[in-house]
């Protein structure tokens, strides 16, 4: 064989194996989103097929925000769960004193439980963590 024809079958051969590699990338398992956040991530970077395939509703989708806000309705039945928990129990979830500050300057005084709900600084309610 000629130094030019071995080239040949040596490029094609590349080429081959190189398509079927891809092809086998492109059929990569990804899993449905955990949470409305992962869903509303996959939104952002134009995965609306891969959600139509967890639920038909966002197949046809082609707007991020839109799908944004079916994640939020999708979703909206556990984050029920969770805060009727807290509710029930009267407490929350035990957290770091840093996890309360935090949660504190985002606002989120309802959550960390009564003993916080009244108050509507993040600073004060730093405080009492």
């Amino acid at each position: 064989m000629s130094p030019a024809m071995r080239g040949i079958v040596c490029l094609a051969m590349f080429l081959t194996v190189s398509e079927t590699n891809s092809h086998f990338f492109l059929r990569i398992n990804i899993q449905a989103p955990t949470d409305a956040n992962a869903c509303k991530v996959t939104c952002q970077r134009f995965g609306f097929q891969m959600l139509g395939k967890w639920k038909p509703e966002f197949a046809g989708e082609t707007n991020p925000t839109v799908c944004c806000a079916k994640c939020d309705e999708a979703f909206a039945s556990e984050a029920k769960t969770k805060m009727q928990q807290v509710m029930q129990v009267g407490v929350a979830p035990t957290v770091t004193a840093l996890q309360c500050k935090t949660t504190c300057h985002r606002f989120g005084m309802k959550t960390l439980g009564p003993k916080f709900s009244s108050i509507t600084n993040p600073v004060e309610c730093a405080k009492q963590c």
